[in-house]
């Protein structure tokens, strides 16, 4: 079964509080959603000048049926409902098994 990835993206001009993000709101995803399959998440700060989104996380389950649980889950309500402490915006999400890719 190939891991489940969900890719969550903040545009360009957010404001974006990094601090909070890292210090309060990942680690909320990591307590509510690990125990529905999520098994790492990673955070970029984009500071290249046009890039089109400013951060992105990427969260891994191990399965479709795992993200699904934990989307509908209770706990999704207060995930989500953390993001106008760190962010102006509503993230985009994109959602997809990993089919390739490698450790170097």
């Amino acid at each position: 079964m190939a891991p489940h990835n969900i890719s969550v993206i903040y545009p360009a001009g957010t404001k974006f509080d990094m601090d909070y993000y890292l210090k309060s709101h990942m680690p909320l995803v990591q307590k509510k959603w690990a125990p529905y399959g999520l098994t790492s998440w990673k955070v970029a700060h984009y500071t290249n000048e046009g890039a089109p989104y400013v951060v992105q996380a990427w969260l891994e389950f191990g399965s479709a049926d795992q993200w699904a649980k934990a989307s509908a889950s209770p706990e999704a309500k207060e995930v989500m409902g953390d993001i106008p402490n760190f962010s102006d915006k509503q993230p985009a999400m994109l959602i997809g098994d990993v089919v390739g890719g490698e450790t170097c």
